[in-house]
């Protein structure tokens, strides 16, 4: 009987010093998470550009990246045309308030030949600092692009890129340099809502099948929407324009809204045409405002609808 007892206790003993262990384990695999998790954490890009060259997800919160950010690097690649390489990028992309201490580049060009990524899974940048070059030039992301809240503190562009998923965010994002999005097509919802350009901002030429937001946007100098095909609605209420804008030559195909926005300085949407509702209802006009050449195929805004500052020239469609 003894025997049995010591024999039990044994087993027992090997049992808990087993437990222990694997609770010792996990609480080490716990705070790895949490150092990385860590706000003091310091990444260097190499170690990001490796996620990239082997597909591998790519997750930070709260961190430090030094260094260039390569998505250029992927080992799945392939020639779109003799002087065009495309590189597909397998990896999800997410990184939660970091900041970036390198450039962030997705496209480069050298003599008659160049390179382009391909995003197959989502691009994540939520509430970051760019403190560099952000470069998404001809770019396909075929997931949610997401970089709401983020600071651009130099120039970025995301000309000729397109946006297939359903739904894309720049809200509340702060471009402090220009910024490009001439040529660029989506395929979803686009939102720009709270957003907030410093710089001279290009949407030349863009093409958007779906909605897009500009709701309380702020253009602090010179924006471009010139022979922008807008083919669903399109809000820019309570949006405030503080240089020159251009809507030349666009197409308004679905509902139009403008409703209490600001355009302080010369605004221009000439030869445009409106297919669906227009509202500018509220909005205030100062310095030259026209829609010289401009067709309306539902009704033309009254001039009563807007907030004629003094000293305006207001320019209809039929003057």
């Amino acid at each position: 009987m003894k025997k049995f007892l010591y024999i039990s206790f044994i087993i027992f003993f090997a049992l808990m010093t087993f437990t222990c262990k694997k609770d010792t384990s996990d609480q080490s695999d716990q705070s790895v998470e949490n150092l990385t998790d860590s706000r003091n954490q310091i990444i260097n890009a190499s170690e990001i550009n490796k996620k990239i060259e082997n597909g591998e997800n790519i997750k930070y919160k709260n961190a430090t990246i030094i260094g260039d950010i390569n998505f250029l690097v992927s080992e799945e690649k392939y020639l779109l045309s003799p002087q065009l390489l495309k590189h597909e990028i397998n990896s999800s992309v997410i990184f939660y308030n970091c900041t970036f201490k390198g450039n962030i580049f997705a496209y480069k060009t050298y003599k008659n030949n160049s390179e382009v990524s391909g995003f197959k899974k989502n691009l994540t940048f939520i509430e970051c600092t760019f403190q560099d070059t952000v470069n998404f030039t001809s770019c396909d992301f075929n997931d949610l692009v997401n970089f709401s809240g983020s600071v651009f503190q130099e120039f970025a562009t995301f000309k000729s890129s397109y946006f297939k998923y359903r739904r894309n965010y720049f809200n509340k994002a702060h471009f402090y340099k220009d910024v490009m999005f001439n040529l660029i097509k989506a395929d979803g919802n686009m939102s720009f809502f709270e957003t907030i350009f410093d710089g001279n901002v290009i949407f030349q030429l863009s093409k958007f099948n779906d909605p897009v937001q500009f709701g309380a946007a702020k253009f602090n100098k010179n924006s471009v929407f010139s022979s922008v095909k807008f083919y669903d609605d399109v809000f820019f209420n309570y949006a405030e324009f503080m240089k020159k804008v251009i809507f030349n030559n666009s197409v308004f195909r679905g509902r139009t809204e403008f409703i209490k926005s600001k355009f302080n300085f010369i605004s221009e949407f000439k030869d445009c045409l409106f297919l669906g509702e227009t509202k500018y209802n509220n909005s205030e006009l100062i310095g030259v405002f026209t829609f010289e050449g401009s067709n309306f195929l539902l009704s033309e805004p009254d001039k009563e609808e807007f907030n004629i500052k003094k000293g305006t020239d207001f320019i209809t469609a039929g003057k």
